[in-house]
């Protein structure tokens, strides 16, 4: 009984997760086609060599060529995204843990299950943690609050 709600709400939070990747891919894709659209159209306007020096010098010439880098990635949001996936999971797999102490049918699945997600969760808690320490040994942090990002 218990095996078949667990088996349910992950079959569904697996589709879900499906659907959830697919749709936000599928925004990215439509919002890099419609920048691209206006950064070609804005640069079809631009004559010369001269022209676009100038253009390039002012604050929304430097927003645009800014913007034409293929990844802008700041540390802070790779880190915190990190640090929040592995705090989820560890609380997940704990979840899990003190469930096997309610549930006596399905106790073992519910030791393995959590004990690999919090061990998944402490993974991408020390990644961060890591990548924080390394960030901040690179210089990546300082850069990346003096240029506003």
């Amino acid at each position: 009984m218990w095996t078949d709600a667990v088996l349910t709400i992950a079959v569904t939070g697996m589709f879900s997760w499906f659907a959830w990747v697919i749709f936000s891919t599928i925004r990215r894709y439509k919002i890099a086609k419609l920048q691209a659209g206006i950064q070609t159209k804005l640069l079809d306007k631009i004559g010369s060599g001269q022209e676009l020096l100038a253009y390039a010098q002012t604050e929304a010439g430097r927003e645009l060529l800014e913007s034409l880098k293929v990844e802008r990635v700041s540390p802070y949001g790779r880190i915190i995204g990190a640090l929040q996936t592995g705090i989820v999971l560890i609380l997940f797999g704990a979840a899990l843990l003190l469930l096997r102490t309610i549930v006596s049918a399905a106790g073992e699945g519910f030791v393995v299950l959590g004990t690999l997600i919090c061990a998944l969760g402490l993974g991408f808690a020390l990644s961060a943690a890591a990548s924080y320490y390394l960030s901040k040994s690179f210089g990546l942090l300082n850069s990346a609050t003096s240029h506003g990002q």
